[in-house]
């Protein structure tokens, strides 16, 4: 039987394209609805429909009012739901081109920017942007801050170590996924009971719901450990 602090702080959920076809525009509330409507292209419809279909499916699985946190991106969603007293916040992103590091030179700290331009490979730099990035949309969520003061305040990489600073006294834990080769999925709760370091959030897919096995990119905690796994 597992340990009381061996239980998960969060659970996260993903979300195939295929989910799109699962929203059921009946269950909408007027505000959704709104919104719904208002979506011109294609894409934005697509991941939108996903990532409310997914929310309907996680409500189904175990109704209640806890806290949850929405990301969506190239038609994948994701939804992490909190236990307990703690606040969430997620966040999804495709492993897009983009100019890496004039971004981070203009909104990382300086430890970060110097650890990406350390990395010559195309591909690492890539993967390390995305999971600074989505660490820090994470965390504005999860902390409720501006994501533009998040990106500055919540720091990944301090004097050339994979260690974390970050604006709040609170006990966290973090995750950064790769439920697919190309996409960095980050999860994090805030508050509540002192995370365990060997509870990891349970990860489910959906549609089918099963749960998932995704590779961890890195897991960190308020206790001052961080791991990173190779790129």
């Amino acid at each position: 039987m597992a340990r009381e602090d061996d239980r998960p702080t969060c659970e996260v959920w993903f979300a195939t394209p295929e989910a799109a076809n699962r929203l059921d525009p009946a269950r909408l509330d007027p505000s959704e609805r709104v919104a719904w409507n208002r979506l011109r292209t294609s894409r934005r419809r697509l991941d939108w429909a996903a990532s409310r279909a997914l929310k309907q499916a996680v409500s189904d699985d175990a109704p209640g009012d806890g806290t949850s946190s929405l990301s969506h991106s190239r038609g994948h969603a994701t939804v992490a739901r909190a236990f307990g007293s703690a606040s969430i916040g997620v966040d999804l992103e495709w492993l897009a081109p983009r100019d890496f590091l004039g971004l981070a030179r203009t909104a990382f700290a300086p430890d970060e920017v110097l650890e990406l331009e350390s990395l010559k490979e195309p591909a690492r730099l890539c993967a390390r942007f995305y999971e600074y990035w989505t660490l820090k949309e994470a965390f504005a969520k999860a902390l409720q801050l501006p994501l533009a003061d998040a990106l500055g305040q919540c720091r990944f990489a301090v004097a050339g170590t994979a260690a974390a600073r970050l604006p709040t006294s609170q006990a966290w834990r973090a995750v950064v996924y790769a439920p697919r080769a190309l996409l960095r999925l980050a999860v994090v709760s805030v508050g509540g009971p002192a995370p365990s370091r060997s509870a990891l959030p349970l990860t489910v897919e959906w549609p089918p719901r099963r749960e998932a096995d995704w590779p961890v990119v890195r897991s960190l905690d308020s206790a001052g450990t961080a791991g990173l796994a190779p790129c």
